[in-house]
């Protein structure tokens, strides 16, 4: 791994910390409302390399999507959707855009317990790892490699490898193409019914991705235990997850155990292993990233907590004068 990557693993730790009883809620609230302003500025630079071609995955998804458009031009619209993943306008960097409006209009009164602040730096955590360049473009290549597979094995998927080889080594079930995306609360929702069985359903213009599926509608029972590998599931689900949508999924999941316990059937947590199919070079950043995390929590074992032990800390906001490492 090169140093550049090291650094990069390590500037995104806990360079601003909160520790809940070491501080006064004046002085949390400051330092909050200073960390969205800073979101703010990282989502704008994120915008801006979108639009100047930067993102090596967004400028993939133009060239895979006007393959696929020449191909099969009766798959323009879904082609259209897909490929806007790419741009400012795209579901993914809109749903960041809506978290950060959120987080700020529920950030606790200055003056609130320190305590209170507990989720709202979480939450700031997470948006910032997400709105990272080099992580932004990683969480592209699940919608452009739905565009890989719709060229029939024509042009090869970008950090993932092949279906094929993916499915028999995850002992994986075949869902169709543009399952990659199922699950992801960024294009869709499991929508629960009377008797507990949870079924998939696409948002908006992605229900176009359903008639490729074709069949009966995904159960998330089967797909938990049979889902193949995702970059959002198996390493991006920290950072592009709302809360909101992470207490639905360990519902839906908590619904469905139940449901399975009672019949006798025994039920597989999607997350109970990280799937096979990431490159070397997602595996290896993830991999350095994860030490380095550990490395930071770790360090900062002697700080005074509560009696929860719980501490907030704001990744990657440091210097308001730096920004997240452009990567490609």
């Amino acid at each position: 791994m090169t140093k550049a990557i090291r650094a990069s693993a390590i500037a995104g730790l806990a360079v601003l910390a909160i520790v809940l009883s070491g501080c006064g809620g004046n002085s949390v609230h400051a330092q909050m409302d200073a960390a969205l302003g800073r979101l703010d500025q990282a989502l704008v630079r994120l915008g801006t390399a979108l639009d100047d071609g930067s993102l090596r995955n967004a400028q993939l998804m133009k060239q895979y999507a006007a393959a696929v458009r020449s191909a099969k031009p009766e798959l323009r619209d879904l082609v259209a959707v897909l490929a806007r993943e790419g741009t400012r306008e795209g579901t993914l960097y809109q749903g960041m855009k809506t978290r950060l409006d959120e987080l700020r209009a529920g950030l606790p009164e200055a003056g609130s317990p320190t305590a209170a602040y507990v989720d709202a730096a979480d939450e700031a955590n997470r948006l910032a790892e997400a709105s990272r360049i080099d992580e932004f473009n990683n969480a592209l290549a699940d919608p452009l490699n739905v565009l890989a597979d719709l060229t029939d094995g024509k042009l090869p998927r970008v950090d993932a490898a092949p279906g094929g080889a993916s499915r028999a080594a995850n002992q994986a079930t075949n869902f169709g193409t543009g399952s990659q995306l199922v699950g992801n609360p960024n294009y869709g929702h499991w929508q629960t019914n009377s008797s507990g069985t949870s079924f998939w359903v696409w948002y908006g213009q992605f229900a176009l991705i359903r008639d490729l599926v074709g069949g009966p509608r995904i159960g998330y029972g089967a797909w938990a235990g049979g889902r193949d590998y995702s970059y959002y599931h198996d390493y991006g689900r920290r950072n592009y997850t709302s809360p909101s949508a992470r207490r639905t999924q360990t519902q839906v999941e908590s619904t469905a155990r139940r449901k399975f316990t009672s019949e006798g059937r025994t039920f597989r947590s999607p997350y109970a292993r990280t799937r096979q199919g990431a490159s070397t070079r997602v595996a290896r950043q993830k991999f350095a990233s994860g030490r380095a995390s550990g490395s930071a929590t770790r360090s900062a074992g002697g700080a005074t907590r509560t009696a929860s032990t719980r501490r907030a800390s704001f990744r990657g906001f440091g210097s308001s004068s730096r920004g997240p490492r452009r990567g490609k």
